[in-house]
């Protein structure tokens, strides 16, 4: 009989060491996965048990440089192998244990039901999970070596939330958007509707007139939840609710797509910062306008996506072979981007002064100190950006571009402008 005389520190350590053998490209990692095996052929529940410890604390490290359950997703799903990804969620929600869900940002436990963790998390037990993907030991663990190489790799992010376990209910920059009523998630619902309907049709003048009727109520809903929560705390008492949330990019083009991202969020009073890797967009206003810039921005990247496929497929001789081209479709998206933002500009002004009209002076003061509060999170969280220019090269790219925004579904959108 051979009996295990190693600790689960030990094995932690040897599952650390091939994590850290594999991402770094070496070949030692098929030696400590062979120790691996050793392990598990004597003491299946031990090795189990150390994955358990190893996964725990690389998704708590995680967590400390920035990072939430929807980004780990997100960029997982860009670089986790297919046989490693499925293991992510299990192991985020074995994390998750540990702590009270009232310790917990309700935008984090919303990430966590987006990935199916709702309420209830169990500690990972790899056997099970295993077993019920009919996987058998040796992939098992192959899996989960693959899942500590990419946790142990993950670069420091501005952190955006309060880390799990640390919430405190209605603290600050940490609760929900304030006083949100069902009568207000009614209108956000429809918001979607429409929008959802504005993708769907295939006819541009029905596209139009779903969008723009989406983008008025957009505008006039954040407009009238700033005054509202204005004389709930008094006029020279505007609640700071400024928050920031991250919208992942797809590629290819993704710093192209992104400006279409940051023209919806400056004219909703919100300010984008583009990371190229990993790409996201960070977005950062109050809780209100983070909402509606990223259901018309992810609406906006859907009709964009089939713009540029329309315009690709209605060309003929050069042209298409051009339409096919890097240059072509990166100029594509700039210039949808610009004139998106034009076009939401001219939009938002005639609706902010509609508003204005009725309220006399309420509104500019109540704007105004929502642009600091905003600009201030901004420079906490990014104390040092920089201005990108985009060099475009396709001018069949721009004007294309430029046409295809001119079609898109918005002619009176959200919130107003940022600086």
């Amino acid at each position: 009989m051979v009996v295990n005389q190693s600790t689960d520190e030990h094995i932690v350590g040897v599952f650390r060491a091939a994590a850290i053998a594999t991402a770094a490209g070496e070949g030692g990692g098929e030696t400590f996965a062979g120790q691996l095996g050793r392990f598990d052929e004597i003491d299946k529940p031990q090795v189990d048990r150390a994955v358990r410890l190893l996964l725990d604390a690389l998704i708590r490290d995680a967590w400390g440089r920035g990072w939430q359950p929807n980004d780990l997703a997100e960029f997982g799903r860009r670089e986790l192998e297919p046989d490693a990804l499925p293991l992510l969620a299990p192991a985020i929600g074995s994390e998750q244990h540990a702590y009270p869900i009232a310790k917990l940002a309700p935008q984090w436990v919303d990430q966590l039901a987006g990935l199916g963790l709702r309420k209830s998390f169990d500690p990972l037990d790899l056997t099970a999970w295993a077993t019920s993907r009919r996987q058998g030991r040796y992939l098992a663990i192959d899996a989960v070596i693959k899942l500590a190489a990419f946790l142990l790799t993950l670069p420091v992010l501005p952190r955006l939330l309060p880390l799990p376990g640390t919430y405190l209910p209605l603290s600050g920059r940490d609760r929900r958007p304030g006083g949100r009523t069902h009568g207000d998630d009614k209108v956000l619902g429809r918001i979607r509707g429409l929008l959802a309907k504005a993708e769907a049709t295939e006819f541009p003048d029905e596209a139009d007139a779903l969008s723009a009727k989406a983008q008025e109520l957009m505008a006039k809903f954040s407009l009238d939840q700033a005054l509202v929560d204005a004389q709930g705390n008094g006029s020279a008492e505007v609640s700071d609710d400024s928050a920031a949330r991250r919208i992942w990019m797809e590629s290819p083009y993704a710093t192209a797509k992104s400006r279409l991202v940051g023209a919806v969020a400056d004219v909703n009073r919100c300010h984008a910062v583009m990371t190229d890797r990993p790409p996201f967009v960070t977005v950062v206003g109050s809780e209100l306008d983070l909402e509606l810039t990223e259901i018309l921005s992810t609406s906006l990247l859907v009709q964009a996506n089939r713009a540029l496929l329309a315009t690709g497929q209605r060309a003929r001789g050069r042209q298409k072979a051009e339409a096919k081209t890097q240059a072509f479709r990166r100029a594509f998206f700039v210039a949808y981007a610009q004139r998106v933002g034009e076009r939401l500009q001219a939009a938002v002004d005639a609706t902010q002064a509609e508003v204005a009209a009725e309220q006399g002076d309420a509104l500019l003061p109540v704007l105004a100190k929502r642009e600091q509060q905003v600009t201030a999170l901004l420079t906490t969280l990014f104390p040092n950006t920089t201005t990108r220019r985009t060099r475009i090269s396709s001018g069949a790219g721009w004007l294309a571009g430029l046409n295809a925004a001119d079609q898109a579904s918005l002619d009176a959108n959200p919130a107003i402008r940022s600086a």
